[in-house]
C-alpha cells in the first residue's frame, strides 16, 4: 500500500509538480540555513518577524513558528530524576514590562544539578469579559556556561499566570553575567484544537 496516498480523516493527499518544486527549494534553503546556524540557535527580532508578517501576509505566530523549527534540537541531559538535593534559594527579581503585560522573574530554587525558575506573568489591561492569558514563551538564559532550559510547570489563570523552567547546569550565585530573555516557544503556535466536553448534567450515586 502506497503510504503517501493513504487518506486522513478522509482526505487522500494531493501533490503536483508545482509543490514539488517549491518543497525542493525549501528544502536547499533549510540545509543552507543550517550550514549558516552551525548548530546554534538562531532567531529574529520581533521587529523583523512584524516586518515580514506586513511584508508576506503571514501572522506573525506562523512565522515565529515556522523560525524555530528551523533550529537543530540540541540532545537533552539526562539529569530530571535526579536533582541531587536543594542548596538554596536565589533571588532574581528582574521585572519589565511590555504593553500591558508584566513579566518578573522572582526566584530561581537552587538544587545540585539545575535551577527551577518562576515567572510571573500579570495582564493589566481592563476588559469587559474576563481574559485568559496564554503566553507562547520559553525561556533563553545565556552566559559563561551552555545553559539547556526545559518547561517545569504552570499554574494560576485568568489574567495571572506562573511559569517555571528547568535549568541546567544550575544558575552562579553572581547573576552579573547571566542574561535572561523570554523568546517564543518552538512547539505552542500551531496546536490542533481540542473538542471541548462540558460535563453538566446531575449525577446520583446508588
Amino acid at each position: 500500500m502506497d503510504w503517501a496516498r493513504m487518506p486522513i480523516r478522509g482526505i487522500a493527499f494531493e501533490y503536483n509538480d508545482e509543490a514539488k518544486q517549491i518543497d525542493a527549494q525549501i528544502l536547499e534553503l533549510f540545509r543552507q540555513r543550517k550550514a549558516v546556524a552551525g548548530g546554534k540557535g538562531l532567531f529574529p527580532e520581533m521587529e523583523t518577524i512584524e516586518q515580514w508578517s506586513a511584508e508576506f501576509g503571514l501572522e506573525a505566530t506562523e512565522i515565529t513558528f515556522i523560525l524555530s523549527h528551523l533550529n537543530e534540537a540540541r540532545p537533552r541531559r539526562h539529569f530530571w530524576d535526579e536533582s541531587g538535593g536543594l542548596i538554596g534559594v536565589l533571588p532574581i527579581m528582574k521585572t519589565t514590562l511590555e504593553g500591558d503585560v508584566e513579566y518578573t522573574l522572582t526566584h530561581a530554587m537552587q538544587y545540585e544539578k539545575y535551577s527551577i525558575v518562576t515567572l510571573e506573568v500579570k495582564y493589566f489591561k481592563e476588559t469587559v469579559s474576563p481574559v485568559n492569558i496564554q503566553p507562547e514563551l520559553t525561556l533563553a538564559v545565556q552566559g559563561d556556561a551552555d545553559y539547556e532550559v526545559d518547561g517545569h510547570g504552570a499554574r494560576g489563570g485568568g489574567p495571572h499566570l506562573q511559569l517555571q523552567f528547568m535549568v541546567s547546569p544550575p544558575l552562579p550565585k553572581d547573576l552579573s553575567n547571566v542574561s535572561f530573555s523570554l523568546v517564543p516557544g518552538s512547539s505552542g503556535f500551531i496546536r490542533p484544537r481540542l473538542e471541548e466536553v462540558v460535563l453538566d448534567k446531575p449525577v446520583s450515586f446508588q
